[in-house]
């Protein structure tokens, strides 16, 4: 009797692993392909357009408190679409309309998809966020000491490494979450997670370093701060304290002889040493970056 009635159970119960197991690799691959974006549309729209149809296909429920994330979306995207009507002949302002729509509707799917099955769905995300991040790092990385030969200028804009974006600042703003993943590995994980996460870290931190993005870096500061100290807080062992603070001193102390090696060299300590500074020259004047602003507020 109990063969019987254990049948149905497993010919059901496979269908719906494979289903979820299909949905987690296309979580894992849309945000592993959010790191390439030098063609339009990039590899992140065509494989999210994928992973929506196939979690609409296979089962995706929007709850209803959604309900006001979704009006408040499509009546900003009505507005846009509105004022975009008199430019309507111009690519720039449509296209950056489309997007905004787009974004809107990810936005939307990951609200819902989220609600079911969240830590496997949401580590599946973060896996393929940190292999992203790896990734864009090694390329920049490997592209700012010229290992590609002349292809490396691909990955460079200023002699800054972009890696597989577009801009550096895109590249140190994308690696900060991942960064902070792998801190949280060093300070909580096991022995071998320990060791995976420091590597990881190690990369991330070079890339973001070479990408010479000052925000970025303050960020990842900030950031670490944040993570460590409730880390500590939120910890109920005094023996995984001790740990922290440990691990902390000592992470420091490799993180300042890894910056040093890098500013070793010469290219790369010329480089720091102007965007270390304060007042660039796109940040300063009447019309720089502070000045517009303030002429933006005077114009109110």
């Amino acid at each position: 009797m109990s063969l019987v009635a254990a049948a149905p159970a497993s010919a059901v119960s496979g269908p719906r692993l494979s289903a979820e197991t299909l949905r987690g690799a296309l979580l894992w691959l849309m945000a592993f392909s959010g790191a390439f974006v030098f063609i339009e549309p990039s590899p992140y729209e065509v494989v999210g357009l994928i992973a929506i149809f196939v979690f609409v296909v296979t089962g995706l429920s929007l709850p209803r408190p959604l309900a006001p994330l979704i009006v408040l979306l499509v009546l900003l995207n009505i507005g846009y679409a509105l004022a975009v009507v008199k430019v309507i002949d111009q690519p720039k302002p449509v296209i950056w309309v489309c997007v905004s729509a787009y974004l809107a509707v990810t936005a939307i799917f990951y609200a819902g998809m989220l609600g079911a099955n969240t830590e496997r769905r949401l580590d599946a995300l973060m896996r393929g966020y940190v292999a992203a991040a790896v990734v864009a790092s090694l390329v920049g990385i490997a592209a700012y000491f010229r290992l590609f030969g002349s292809a490396s200028d691909m990955f460079l804009l200023y002699e800054r490494a972009r890696g597989t974006f577009n801009d550096p600042n895109v590249l140190g703003a994308f690696v900060i979450l991942p960064a902070l993943l792998a801190l949280q590995r060093v300070l909580i994980g096991r022995l071998s997670d320990m060791v995976r996460g420091g590597l990881v870290l190690l990369v991330l931190m070079a890339g973001l370093l070479l990408s010479f993005s000052r925000g970025a870096w303050g960020q990842l500061a900030l950031g670490a701060i944040v993570l460590t100290g409730l880390t500590f807080i939120t910890s109920r062992s005094p023996r995984q304290r001790v740990r922290i603070i440990a691990l902390t001193l000592i992470g420091a102390f490799v993180v300042v002889v890894f910056i040093a090696a890098l500013l070793s060299i010469g290219a790369v300590a010329k480089l720091f040493e102007v965007r270390a500074s304060l007042e660039q020259s796109y940040d300063i004047g009447h019309l720089g970056r502070f000045g517009r602003y303030a002429l933006g507020f005077g114009a109110r």
